[in-house]
């Protein structure tokens, strides 16, 4: 572990060392001649942070070594941010920015590299980063602190039900992967949002591979129904649609936004020829937050449809074989409220996430989530949190079955899961700059 620490630390540094001095370079070149009027030589930043939590839950099923009143401790995603930002004389803005992530125990990736231009028109970017359907809702699970709620650690120590999607799953969502995006000029608060994907399991310089998934991290792969992120649906001519709309009076602000996605959707199990028709992602999500002096409301909707599911039961051999029934079912709808509340260096917030999804013809699976957070700003850059969730998923035996044979046929050591409900409790800091 110390000679891996060791070797981490050169990397940084050297890498460090390397962006630092680039900036530097481009810094100079641009001071000599001088820059037109209103011109902006590029300037160098760096930013990140960290987080270190610990949990501790109560649940009925503890299977999969998720057991036992033992506390669990992580350390999330250390993030560094490394941004060059320049400006010409007809106020053209011009960006761009790396990031790093780092796990420990494991190797750093880029996890966003792109470049921006911001001007009259809007703002256009290339790369790997996220895309309309992160920037532009804003529901009741971003209102929570803590751990992050249903999108955060809460995961890590929960054994959810089988067939159960998570509250957060929009189908034919692209995550990092290489895309080109547009935010329209803001005009009378309404603000419109575009981003095509080629690909939505491609990243950074792979070549072009239409007729397999990948799984590297980043990509917008979500195995959702399915039950291994290797054999899970991916898109191509990927294309989000966004539009929102903000205000502001007084004391009073307001946001809201309609995100739509379309696809072509490809399923390829892993040492499979062929690819298993699936449904085309079509999704939606509706979002809106209102805001009073310290107070903030917001709620939000996702209409999952049939995306990515498979098409019909000719699944023939392999993992496929077990999916049964599935294609009678659909991907899933999701629903959330919350609310948070600003005092002093405190905040406080709670928030409700349903999910419902029919995982046949005649059954379904359920989540019941309710997550409350405080925060605590102690100092710049500190935050100290805690957080509490009430978590109930309910599924049936059909697809219990279903996972639990795939998962026999994969050789996985895990246990399919069955109702489950549990009280987590979590605690942590993060520390930015």
């Amino acid at each position: 572990m110390m000679e891996f620490c060791l070797k981490m630390t050169k990397k940084f540094k050297t890498l460090s060392t390397t962006l630092l001095l680039s900036g530097v370079f481009l810094t100079s070149v641009q001071a000599d001649p001088a820059p037109a009027s209103g011109a902006q030589a590029p300037t160098f930043k760096i930013n990140g942070y960290t987080i270190v939590t610990a949990a501790m839950a109560n649940q009925q099923r503890t299977d999969n070594g998720k057991g036992g009143s033992d506390p669990f401790m992580a350390v999330g995603p250390s993030d560094l941010y490394f941004t060059i930002v320049g400006k010409s004389s007809n106020s053209l803005e011009y960006k761009y920015r790396i990031n790093f992530e780092t796990y420990s125990g494991s190797s750093s990736y880029v996890a966003r590299n792109y470049i921006e231009f911001n001007g009259n028109f809007g703002t256009i970017q290339a790369g790997n980063l996220k895309g309309p359907e992160d920037a532009m809702p804003e529901s009741g699970m971003n209102l929570v602190g803590g751990a992050g709620g249903i999108d955060g650690t809460l995961g890590s120590v929960y054994n959810n039900s089988a067939g159960v999607i998570d509250g957060v799953y929009f189908a034919g969502y692209t995550n990092k992967t290489t895309k080109f995006v547009f935010y329209s000029p803001t005009v009378m608060g309404f603000q419109l949002g575009f981003a095509y994907t080629p690909n939505t399991s491609h990243m950074g310089k792979e070549g072009r591979n239409n007729a397999a998934n990948s799984i590297a991290p980043g990509v917008g792969t979500s195995s959702a129904i399915y039950p291994d992120k290797a054999n899970s649906p991916y898109g191509t001519r990927n294309i989000v649609l966004g539009l929102s709309y903000t205000g502001s009076a007084d004391l009073w602000s307001w946001d809201m936004a309609v995100v739509g996605v379309t696809e072509q959707s490809h399923l390829v199990y892993t040492g499979s020829q062929g690819q298993i028709p699936v449904n085309n992602a079509r999704s939606y999500q509706l979002t809106a937050a209102v805001g009073y002096d310290k107070w903030r409301v917001a709620a939000g909707w996702i209409d999952n449809g049939k995306s990515r599911i498979v098409k019909n039961n000719n699944s023939k051999t392999g993992p496929g074989a077990y999916l049964a029934d599935t294609y009678l079912g659909n991907a899933g709808k999701a629903w959330n409220a919350g609310a948070s509340y600003t005092v002093g260096a405190y905040q406080f917030a709670a928030a409700y996430h349903r999910t419902d999804r029919k995982t046949d013809a005649t059954n379904s699976a359920t989540s019941d989530i309710l997550v409350t957070t405080v925060d605590l700003s102690a100092l710049q850059g500190l935050k100290f949190f805690g957080e509490v969730d009430f978590v109930k998923t309910r599924t049936n035996n059909n697809a219990v079955t279903v996972q639990q044979n795939y998962l026999n046929t994969a050789k996985k050591d895990q246990k399919a899961v069955g109702n489950n409900s549990a009280t987590v409790f979590l605690v942590g800091s993060k520390v930015s700059f």
